[in-house]
């Protein structure tokens, strides 16, 4: 390991409490207002990925570790090639290090998201052996599950950002109410204020501010669903297998927004090929920023094109990997989706995008051999 500062697990072991070991892992580009994170106790470490490169000005709390880019590449080595930076999937350092290091529970959390108070024994509560719990399940084969219960002032459904527009009819987006066993690993709380939409969705519908999370425990998402990294927990076995992709260049159009959609999308196939289960609900943080919608649309053009095109190369590969440890099915997976992307019927320039893709995939999984 790195002779750089880091957590240690120990340090938050109490008897007779919640024994796992957590750690918060934040992107930050920017000062935050460090309030945000009141909720967050202070024997929990926040392992900030600083994607100022050392701009940052030190909070005044002991449980910050900050992480510039000369800190990452001391710390990973030959795999700080993995790392992206300059996006969301700047957090894949902070992941990183939380497993190196030994955490039980990782949460995800961004720089512009207010914690409550529950907010962490929700997700920890969250993150358990489930019997008979409640789930919603697609009624159309490859359909998707939507963690958004709310319409527009038209009454137009409102969907989580990254739900496939080829999806949105009443029939194709059905859900059923179901039931589901087995242990949750990936827990996705949610977000009010600014709801995490696309940004075309909020020129047309609005800002419904509410995300209209259900009462009683959290749903288990049978299927797909929109995979938001700005409020989750997760075991952090899963960590090798939970990669946030990076932004790339499509024909010079920036290609945005997908990190944690697309990555996402991977690691929720994976589980349901182990039998893990996703849970979608609380704790509810207060999304504090509006990126300027323009933009966001711009950023977004290409994972709306490209997004279907992707998760038939996924489903493809995933197709040949069998259960077993996370890393093992991620490397293998990544082996079957480089293989396919030359013979995939998409246009040459996405096929040049999934090409970057999986060789990012293969420096993140080589990460874990």
């Amino acid at each position: 390991m790195s002779t750089l500062a880091v957590p240690d697990p120990a340090d938050q072991r109490r008897p007779g409490a919640d024994t796992r070991s957590v750690a918060v892992v934040i992107p930050i580009p920017s000062d935050p207002p460090w309030e945000l994170f009141d909720e967050i106790p202070p024997e929990i470490p926040i392992i900030v990925s600083d994607d100022s490169d050392g701009r940052l000005t030190p909070p005044a709390r002991p449980n910050v570790f900050f992480y510039d880019y000369a800190a990452q590449r001391a710390y990973a080595g030959e795999h700080y090639e993995a790392m992206p930076h300059k996006s969301a999937a700047s957090r894949n350092i902070g992941h990183y290090i939380a497993y190196q290091e030994g955490f039980d529970v990782i949460v995800a959390l961004d720089f512009d998201c207010r914690t409550r108070p529950g907010w962490l024994a929700s997700h920890l509560a969250a993150l358990s052996k489930v019997v008979e719990a409640p789930a919603l399940a697609p009624t159309v084969p490859g359909g998707w599950v939507n963690s958004v219960n709310q319409t527009f002032a038209d009454g137009q459904p409102v969907y989580a950002r990254g739900y496939p527009y080829e999806l949105r009819t009443p029939e194709l987006a059905a859900v059923r109410e179901t039931s589901a066993t087995g242990e949750v690993k990936l827990n996705m709380g949610v977000w009010d204020g600014v709801l995490d939409l696309n940004g075309i969705d909020k020129f047309y519908g609005g800002e419904p501010g509410d995300p209209g999370v259900a009462e009683g425990a959290n749903r288990i998402a049978l299927g797909n669903v929109p995979v938001c990294g700005m409020n989750n927990a997760f075991a952090a076995e899963l960590t090798p297998a939970y990669y946030f992709l990076p932004d790339v260049s499509v024909n010079g159009w920036q290609l945005s927004r997908h990190d944690d959609i697309w990555g996402g999308y991977v690691t929720k196939k994976l589980m349901d090929l182990r039998g893990d289960l996703f849970a979608f609900g609380v704790p509810v943080v207060e999304h504090t920023k509006q990126t300027r919608l323009e933009r966001v649309v711009v950023l977004e053009q290409w994972m709306h094109l490209m997004s279907v095109p992707f998760y038939d190369l996924v489903d493809e590969a995933v197709a040949e990997v069998r259960p077993g440890p996370y890393a093992q099915m991620y490397a293998h997976f990544v082996e079957e989706f480089r293989g396919r992307v030359g013979s995939s019927r998409a246009p040459v320039h996405y096929r040049a995008v999934f090409a970057e893709f999986g060789d990012w995939m293969a420096r993140w999984a080589r990460a874990f051999a």
